[in-house]
């Protein structure tokens, strides 16, 4: 989620919990005032009624008192009590057909010493009515200041966090191999400005570490073949001379065979820093089928001294977008670890499936340190004659295009699974 999305989604939530509190809040508190209002009324309505009462008790008019409003009523009670009682009722209205809210005073005082009861109603339609009217323009306004406020944060954010994502943007498209340094706009916020300044520093720092390591591994790489070449070049030669022991050509043999190991070794190594250092940038699409297809048939002879059964199957193709070279490094590295690692007449188990290549193979009955694997210059089997870095290759090669590379051993089977992702 973004920043800006998740900010306005806190504001967004703490509104809503607030009106759903507020709105129940107020329409009560106004409600209650209604009601006090109302009572007040009622109550004077009967300090007004005494006098006249009083005066028909004294000329014994009581029975023929009567009131204009129909929601006055008195009677004479038989017990002597002083007491005011306010009541909400629903009553039943023959104009409007349905129960109507009312509010009841009744009240019982002595006049002349005469108990009286004194009954005083009032409708509360219209109050209520009012309430819900005030209540629904209460919260209309509520509504619209709370979007009024969403939208003026809104765009007030992306005007104070446009250097932000403008500076995020211009890394996203940053490499460390450009030959222009990085540069990042002024802005009138410190805090972007001064981020963009660390940020212009830490890029420029990369670039020179960068550029160093890819002089050193160029210059390496060269200065470490070229001695390599002339010492593989004497070993020939005196392999060609005359007269020489048995005893002297096992020798030479095992010389020629550690400086076969050490060109590749200094390969590998060279090959996996420049795979660290992104090197490899051509994207395109690949077909998998076509890459496993074709190293198969690379491989042929290796399969063929070793007498591997190879099965390859494939519910569809693959298609990636990746750099050819690494994605055949990827693949043929684990084709070839299948047949290095495995005995002769065994079997190689290679799938295309749910996006996803599966290389499994016989071999050692024991499974693998998955948690060294994958590690520089481990072997399954220490009298291998491999650099130990294959599966090293394979899993940074994995890392760089975010894919996930598993071993399991299932079946007597040591199996490796790469999943190319959903994006693929």
């Amino acid at each position: 989620m973004k920043l800006l999305k998740k900010t306005i989604r806190r504001y967004l939530v703490y509104s809503v919990i607030l009106l759903l509190v507020e709105i129940p809040i107020f329409y009560f508190v106004v409600q209650q005032l209604v009601l006090q209002s109302v009572d007040h009324d009622l109550i004077t309505t009967k300090e007004l009624l005494k006098p006249k009462i009083g005066e028909a008790i004294v000329n014994n008019t009581l029975g023929q008192l009567r009131f204009a409003d129909r929601n006055i009523s008195i009677s004479i009670a038989t017990v002597s009590r002083v007491y005011d009682s306010l009541a909400s009722v629903e009553i039943f209205d023959s104009v409007t057909g349905r129960e109507v809210p009312h509010r009841i005073l009744t009240s019982s005082f002595s006049i002349n010493g005469k108990p009286c009861v004194l009954q005083v109603k009032t409708s509360l339609l219209d109050n209520f009515s009012l309430i819900e009217n005030i209540v629904k323009i209460q919260l209309a306004l509520l509504v619209l200041l709370l979007l009024g406020l969403l939208l003026i944060n809104r765009n007030l954010s992306k005007k104070i966090w446009g250097p932000f994502y403008r500076t995020l943007n211009r890394l996203q498209r940053y490499n460390v191999d450009q030959h222009e340094p990085l540069f990042l706009e002024q802005s009138s916020i410190k805090e972007f400005d001064d981020l963009n300044r660390s940020l212009e520093g830490l890029a420029q720092r990369a670039r020179n570490v960068y550029f160093s390591q890819k002089a050193f591994t160029e210059n390496a790489s060269h200065e470490m073949q070229s001695p390599l070449a002339v010492f593989q070049s004497k070993l020939e030669l005196l392999m060609q001379t005359s007269p020489f022991t048995a005893e002297q050509g096992q020798l030479i043999n095992d010389l020629a065979d550690a400086g076969r190991r050490m060109s590749r070794l200094n390969k590998s190594l060279v090959l996996l820093t420049k795979i660290e250092n992104n090197q490899f940038s051509n994207v395109e699409s690949i077909s998998l089928q076509y890459i496993v297809a074709t190293l198969i048939q690379q491989y042929e002879m290796q399969i063929k001294e070793k007498d591997l059964q190879v099965h390859f199957e494939h519910s569809g193709d693959i298609v990636v977008n990746a750099d050819k070279a690494l994605i055949e490094m990827l693949a043929g590295n684990l084709l070839a670890n299948a047949i290095r690692h495995n005995f002769p007449g065994g079997e190689i188990r290679i799938t295309l499936q749910n996006n996803s290549l599966l290389v499994g193979n016989s071999g050692a009955e024991a499974p693998l340190d998955e948690q060294k694997i994958f590690d520089r210059f481990v072997k399954g089997n220490a009298d291998s004659n491999g650099t130990g870095l294959g599966l090293s290759i394979a899993s940074t090669i994995c890392r760089i295009y975010n894919y996930n590379l598993h071993y399991s051993y299932t079946g007597n089977m040591h199996c490796f699974s790469v999943e190319f992702g959903k994006g693929e």
